[in-house]
């Protein structure tokens, strides 16, 4: 099985909007896209995609299979994104996420990133608001 494969399948356990293989093998035609990969025994439990354009980065998607949540998965991926980004020279990072999803906003909360902005009933399946979050280095 593939990278992608094995995220493609996280991508269908966590998102109702979830990108297909062959989209995520797209992404990484551009450079300026990464992908931080957290495995356990083998197996891919976590990811986080960004890009990071001249100093602007963007949080793409981030995800831990359902089993191994918990852990500090989440939060280990989003320091190494942070760590990285910092070193490139990023001035800042942003992301967009489900009102609902409060345990993604506490996680970005905890890592300092403050809302901005609220684009009402932006997501479907279910209806929910999005939160643009963005963090300063």
């Amino acid at each position: 099985m593939s990278i992608f494969q094995d995220i493609a399948k996280l991508e269908k356990d966590n998102f109702s909007d979830a990108w297909s293989e062959k989209s995520l093998e797209d992404t990484f035609e551009y450079d300026y896209n990464h992908l931080l990969v957290e495995k356990r025994d083998g197996k891919v439990v976590g990811y986080v995609i960004y890009s990071d354009v001249q100093g602007e980065a963007e949080l793409l998607r981030i995800a831990v299979d359902k089993a191994y949540r918990r852990r500090g998965i989440a939060a280990l991926l989003m320091q190494n994104m942070l760590d990285e980004l910092t070193e490139s020279g990023a001035e800042r990072v942003s992301l967009e996420v489900r009102a609902h999803n409060i345990s993604a906003v506490t996680l970005y909360k905890k890592f300092g990133f403050i809302d901005i902005f609220i684009r009402e009933n932006y997501y479907t399946d279910p209806v929910d608001d999005a939160l643009i979050f963005q963090l300063h280095f």
